[in-house]
């Protein structure tokens, strides 16, 4: 993080001789979490300036913020999967309701039944995804349940006191289902600073070698892990000259990828790695000539953008994109990237094209590194901690606290 993120503004620093002030945050991982970077933006800038409590389901995630000045409190007992999830924000609300009524962030989308749980404190909820994304089922009484709790969700997020979408999309379907524009502060995920500037090509360097194309992210069917294995092959076999590095994979998914790889003929010109930490990624993009994002056209992916399609700007890595709203609203083929239809034939053209084409990368790579610059955390940070800020307003009088962070 560069120093312009500490000192933007003069009422974000500690202020000597006070107290700071407390919040909770809520938070629930999944065992197997793809990445906690958006998160820990949030907690740690908080950690700066307020007292904060951290809410985890388990210990094993206690790691990923060791560093942070965080008192940490495990709800022991905390299983994966829907039930355990809505018995996890019972017990959580329960216990909060003992506490003095200070802010609580809830971090993410699902958590937003809390505020029908936890009345008198203020409310503010992180909107990182669409709920019909944990919430969508193909059998008529799942479905039917599935959009009842989808109901609930979006009638608690009515009642927030502040909601923080992540992307435009989101903020029109919030506004589009009765969500007060007030309380509404449309923030971007942010992306560290340690991701911007790494690509620097001269034309000429791109002349005789193979592109390099990266993956970083989830390795499932729908997100485009056999549409890419396949139009590689295709694009190898129509004269392209590329290497794909998908990187994230479980186990599981390595061996399904390095046997698919195999039949197709493709290992030598695919990479993969296993999951790594958030850290581990500016140095993998650095090595890459332009990144992929991939998502099959499903309803709850038409609205919030992929944490990847913003590294991948900063980072000025031109930006091959599936089309869909959430990657063609950023995304402007032969501008800043490439548009394909979600198939292997069209992926397979479109590293054909970008082999074509590739001595035009470095001043794509330049375009995306403009196009990312208001996306960096330290951009969006000032305008995250003065949305937390504004809630110790809603607070009882007796209830204020001696300010850490002023305005």
């Amino acid at each position: 993080m560069t120093q312009q993120a500490h000192s933007a503004l003069p009422w974000q620093q500690p202020v000597s001789g006070l107290t700071k002030r407390p919040i909770t945050v809520v938070t629930w991982f999944y065992d197997d979490q793809p990445g906690f970077l958006d998160f820990r933006y949030r907690i740690e800038s908080l950690s700066r300036h307020y007292q904060v409590t951290l809410v985890l389901r388990s210990d094993r995630f206690r790691a990923e913020f060791k560093d942070l000045d965080l008192r940490v409190w495990v709800e022991p007992k905390a299983r994966t999967g829907k039930l355990p999830f809505l018995v996890y924000l019972l017990r959580v609300s329960r216990r909060l309701r003992q506490e003095s009524p200070s802010p609580v962030l809830l971090l993410g989308t699902e958590h937003a039944l809390c505020r029908f749980l936890l009345a008198g404190r203020p409310i503010a909820l992180y909107w990182n995804e669409h709920p019909l994304h944990a919430y969508g089922g193909s059998m008529p009484l799942t479905r039917w349940l599935n959009q009842r709790i989808v109901d609930l969700i979006f009638a608690a997020t009515r009642r927030a006191d502040l909601v923080m979408p992540i992307g435009e999309a989101l903020c029109d379907d919030l506004l589009a289902r009765g969500v007060e524009p007030s309380r509404l502060r449309m923030i971007y995920m942010g992306v560290s600073d340690r991701f911007a500037g790494i690509q620097r090509w001269a034309p000429d360097e791109m002349r005789d070698r193979p592109v390099n194309v990266i993956y970083a992210g989830s390795v499932e069917a729908a997100r485009g892990r056999d549409v890419m294995l396949e139009g590689l092959a295709l694009a190898l076999r129509q004269g392209a000259r590329c290497v794909l590095h998908i990187v994230g994979a479980s186990p599981g998914q390595l061996d399904y990828c390095r046997r698919r790889a195999s039949e197709l003929g493709i290992t030598e010109h695919l990479r993969l790695t296993g999951r790594v930490t958030g850290a581990a990624i500016p140095e993998l993009l650095r090595a890459a000539d332009c990144g992929v994002c991939i998502w099959e056209d499903r309803p709850w992916w038409r609205f919030n953008p992929p944490t990847k399609l913003f590294e991948y700007l900063v980072a000025g890595l031109p930006i091959l994109a599936s089309r869909i709203r959430t990657h063609t609203a950023y995304i402007v083929d032969g501008q800043n990237g490439w548009i394909f239809d979600y198939d292997a034939g069209a992926f397979a053209e479109a590293l054909h094209r970008i082999y074509q084409e590739r001595r035009s990368i470095p001043a794509m790579s330049d375009r995306a590194t403009q196009d990312g610059q208001r996306y960096l955390w330290s951009r969006v940070e000032p305008e995250f901690l003065a949305a937390i800020n504004d809630l110790y307003a809603l607070l009882p009088h007796q209830e204020s606290r001696p300010c850490a962070v002023q305005r």
